[in-house]
């Protein structure tokens, strides 16, 4: 199974490239595309040789959430369904924008024990707290 590449921090990430025999700086342009970039395929990674594209794609993926559902009311509150790509679960995300700023409330956790009477999420049953990666 391929590993995803975006679990890796950077100092993570120049460990894994040192033992598939790559050299440390080849990690960093690496996590520049990813972190900097926004690149979703190692081909578009043009400053890197072919051969090293093509050992990427074999070991690693580009994980991204994808967007399930997007709402937006009339007062502009953006609602965002993300599926995290692990097994059928999602999470949601909602950005509230107000005179004074914007607001972004982002799930923690895959369900919720706490049962609060004015949350969607208290129907659904704790899955998982969420990781930073």
């Amino acid at each position: 199974m391929k590993k995803n590449i975006k679990d890796y921090n950077l100092d993570e990430l120049k460990q894994e490239f040192i033992e598939i025999g790559e050299k440390p700086f080849r990690a960093e342009q690496v996590f520049k595309w990813i972190w900097q970039d926004n690149s979703t395929d190692f081909q578009s990674m043009t400053n890197l040789s072919k051969e090293l594209r093509k050992k990427l794609d074999e070991i690693y993926i580009i994980k991204n959430f994808e967007i399930l559902k997007k709402q937006e009311s009339k007062d502009g509150t953006k609602k965002y369904l993300f599926d995290i790509l692990d097994g059928g679960n999602a999470i949601e995300t909602v950005l509230m924008e107000y005179k004074y700023g914007k607001t972004l409330c982002v799930s923690s956790q895959i369900g919720c024990k706490m049962g609060c009477k004015f949350c969607a999420s208290t129907g659904i049953p704790f899955v998982r707290s969420l990781t930073s990666r």
